[in-house]
C-alpha cells in the first residue's frame, strides 16, 4: 500500500468481493459482531480450545499478510479506523488504547463487564509482531480501551493454506436456466453504485471516533476470514465435543438471523432506502429485490435469487459466497453442504422481515420485539443449504420454505 495516510485504500470489487489489500472485507453490525464473538466466547472449557486466543490470534496473520503487500505501520493505523474499528493511539513503547472502539459498543449478555476488544489486541500483534492483550475494557467502566505489548514469542501461523480462485463466470439476474420470471422496477446496477457513495467508514486523526455509524447501527468493514476462521474453528470444536449438529450449527446461523433483523431491517426504515429504493417499488415484492440488491454491495459475494414464492418456497443461490470461498482456502473440501451460517441466517431473516412481520410497517427493532416477535417459533420460515462451494459446487444454494 504504502499511500499517504489520509488517501482511503482502493476498494477492488470482484466477483461480489470487495478487495482491500488482496483481502475481502465485508460490512457486518455491531449486533452480529457482538453475538458472533459470544458465541465463539461459549467454547470456553471445551478440550484445549481457547476461544480468547482465537478472537484474538485470527487476524494477526491477515495484518501480517498486508504487511507483506506493502503497508506501513501509519497504513494499518489508518485503516484500523477507516474499517470501523476505532481510532489506535500510542501511550508509549508498551501501551496503546483506542478511545472509541467498535468491539465496546455493544456486547451481548455474556460480555457484560468482560473484557472484549480481542480483535484490537490481535490487529496490534500482527502491526508489531509482539504478543499483545487488552488491560482495560470500556465494558468495565474504563474511559479507554487500553493494550500492553509483551515481551513474549508471537506463535500465530497462516491459516489460509489452500489456493482457491472465485467463481468468474456468474450470470446475470434473472438470465440463469430454471430461474422464475421476475418482473420489477429495481434496478440493481444503480442501487449498488449508490451505496458505494455513502460514507461506509471510519474517520483516523485526532478527534475523531474511527467508528461507522449509520443506520442507526455501528458497522464495521471487517475481514472476511477473520469471521470464517474464528466461526468454523468453534464449530469444529462443539462438533468434536459431541454437541449436536442441529444445535451446533443453530448457535452460528442465528448470528446471521439478528443480522438481518438488525441490518436489513435498519436499512428499510433509513432515509437512505427511502430516497433510492421505494420510488422503485410497486409491491413487497420490490422490497425484497431492493434489498438482495444492497447486499451484493456488501462483499458476500454475489445473491441471485431463482424463485420467489413465500407461501411454498424461495430459492436464493450465491456465487462466491464469503464463506464457502473462506473454508475452501483454509480446509480441505468438505461432506456436508450446510456449512454457509451466516447466509443462511441472514437469508431466512430476510425472509421473515417481510413475510413474518412486515418491515414496511416501520416496527420497533428493539431486542424485545426480536426475541417476542420476529425471532418467535410461531410462523417461522426453515432454510436449508442444497449447494456448497465448501463442498465443491460452483456456487451455494439456500431454499426457504414455510
Amino acid at each position: 500500500m504504502s499511500a499517504s495516510v489520509g488517501i482511503p485504500p482502493a476498494v477492488i470489487t470482484t466477483g461480489g468481493h470487495n478487495l482491500i489489500g488482496g483481502l475481502n472485507r465485508v460490512i457486518h453490525c455491531n449486533y452480529y459482531n457482538a453475538y458472533l464473538q459470544m458465541t465463539v466466547l461459549l467454547t470456553q472449557g471445551i478440550g484445549e480450545h481457547n476461544p480468547e486466543s482465537l478472537l484474538t490470534d485470527s487476524v494477526t496473520p491477515l495484518i501480517r499478510l498486508l504487511k507483506q503487500s506493502g503497508y506501513t505501520h501509519e497504513d494499518l493505523l489508518y485503516e484500523f479506523s477507516y474499517c470501523g474499528f476505532g481510532f489506535l493511539q500510542k501511550i508509549d513503547e508498551n501501551t496503546w488504547k483506542t478511545a472509541s472502539s467498535h468491539y465496546s459498543e455493544i456486547t451481548c449478555v455474556l460480555g457484560q463487564g468482560k473484557k472484549s476488544c480481542f480483535f484490537t489486541s490481535g490487529y496490534l500483534q500482527g502491526m508489531l509482531d509482539k504478543t499483545v492483550t487488552e488491560i482495560a475494557c470500556k465494558r468495565q467502566g474504563n474511559k479507554s480501551d487500553q493494550f500492553t505489548v509483551l515481551d513474549e514469542p508471537l506463535n500465530v501461523k497462516n491459516y489460509l493454506c489452500q489456493n482457491f480462485e472465485l467463481q468468474t463466470n456468474i450470470p446475470e439476474r434473472f438470465s440463469f436456466e430454471g430461474c422464475q420470471a421476475f418482473n420489477t422496477r429495481i434496478d440493481e446496477e444503480k442501487i449498488i453504485a449508490t451505496v458505494q457513495t455513502l460514507p461506509l467508514y471510519g474517520k483516523y486523526g485526532k478527534g475523531e471516533s474511527g467508528l461507522i455509524k449509520i443506520f442507526d447501527a455501528v458497522l464495521t468493514n471487517q475481514f472476511a476470514d477473520y469471521y470464517n476462521r474464528i466461526s468454523y474453528e468453534s464449530y469444529f470444536t462443539l462438533q468434536k465435543a459431541g454437541v449436536p449438529e442441529e444445535e451446533n450449527k443453530e448457535m452460528f446461523i442465528q448470528a446471521g438471523h439478528i443480522c438481518a433483523f438488525n441490518t436489513f431491517g435498519r436499512i428499510m426504515i433509513s432515509s437512505e432506502w427511502s430516497e433510492l429504493v421505494i420510488p422503485m417499488c410497486d409491491n413487497k415484492e420490490d422490497w425484497f429485490h431492493g434489498m438482495i440488491a444492497v447486499i451484493n454491495s456488501l462483499g458476500w459475494g454475489v445473491y441471485r435469487l431463482e424463485k420467489l414464492d413465500p407461501t411454498n418456497e424461495t430459492i436464493i443461490r450465491v456465487y462466491n459466497s464469503y464463506e464457502g470461498v473462506g473454508y475452501r482456502r483454509m480446509y480441505p473440501q468438505a461432506n456436508d453442504k450446510n456449512l454457509s451460517f451466516l447466509a443462511m441466517g441472514a437469508i431466512l431473516g430476510l425472509i421473515h422481515l417481510f413475510w413474518k412481520i412486515d418491515i414496511r410497517d416501520t416496527p420497533p427493532l428493539t431486542q424485545e420485539f426480536y426475541v417476542n416477535q420476529f425471532n418467535n417459533p410461531s410462523d417461522s420460515y426453515t432454510i436449508e443449504q442444497t449447494a456448497a462451494i465448501a463442498a465443491g459446487d460452483e456456487y451455494d444454494c439456500f431454499v426457504v420454505s414455510k
